[in-house]
């Protein structure tokens, strides 16, 4: 049965702590992207209800000004009608006459293009409920989803303290020169630093280690290292 050095077996604890370590920075790194989609949510529906207002203030502006234009021509009208007593000349009569036509015209077609208007701003007026009902929805979703958020980040921040602290009283029990070594090769490689021999080869970069290197890893008599990667190496119990 292969030896394993306590120092081995030390410096996987610590390894488990790292990792575990990263594995929860980078769950909390992700949380503000989290958040963002979730606003980002809530402002696209509300960006949706919001351009459907201005198109209903858009439109009731449109019939107002069409309301205001067709009032114009029929004070227009009121005015000739009001001339056409005073008029002796058949020729200006008809003349005005002509005009009151035209104006009179002019009212239908404001009068038709009005209709129109509020014929799309009564059609718009679901859309508006729609967009209002979607809104509160993602802000009732968007409100539980930052509450479960929190939640799950009020955890992780606690396994990371609790997990930093283990680590740091592990860190101390280690041998100075062996840590050192350890968090050289932890901050170059950024992943496993402790790997396993395995069919012979690094379990890190994979490359044959030699047959020495396997006999002395599998006594337990000293620390190795994988000459390729400069992983400190051991034989894995069977």
């Amino acid at each position: 049965m292969p030896t394993m050095l306590p120092i081995l077996e030390q410096l996987l604890v610590l390894q488990d702590r790292d990792q575990r370590v990263s594995r929860i920075k980078a769950e909390l790194a992700r949380i503000p992207h989290e958040l963002a989609a979730i606003e980002a949510a809530v402002k696209a529906e509300s960006a949706k209800l919001e351009q459907l207002k201005q198109q209903a203030i858009e439109l009731e502006k449109n019939r107002k000004k069409l309301e205001l234009d067709a009032e114009s021509k029929r004070s227009q009208v009121a005015k000739y009608r009001a001339q056409s007593s005073a008029i002796k000349s058949n020729v200006e009569y008809q003349a005005l006459l002509r005009e009151i036509a035209q104006a009179e015209e002019e009212i239908r077609r404001i009068e038709d293009e009005e209709l129109v208007l509020m014929e799309q701003a009564e059609q718009l007026q679901p859309q508006v409920r729609a967009a209002q009902q979607a809104l509160a929805e993602a802000q009732n979703k968007a409100s539980n989803d930052r509450a479960a958020v929190q939640r799950r980040a009020d955890v992780l921040e606690a396994e990371l303290v609790k997990l930093q602290t283990e680590r740091a009283d592990l860190a101390r029990q280690i041998e100075p020169d062996v840590l050192s070594r350890y968090e050289r090769l932890l901050k170059s490689k950024r992943d496993a630093v402790v790997v396993p021999i395995r069919n012979g080869n690094c379990g890190g970069c994979h490359l044959h280690v030699p047959p020495q290197v396997c006999l002395t890893a599998r006594s337990g008599t000293e620390l190795v290292s994988c000459d390729y990667c400069g992983r400190i190496l051991y034989w894995p119990a069977d």
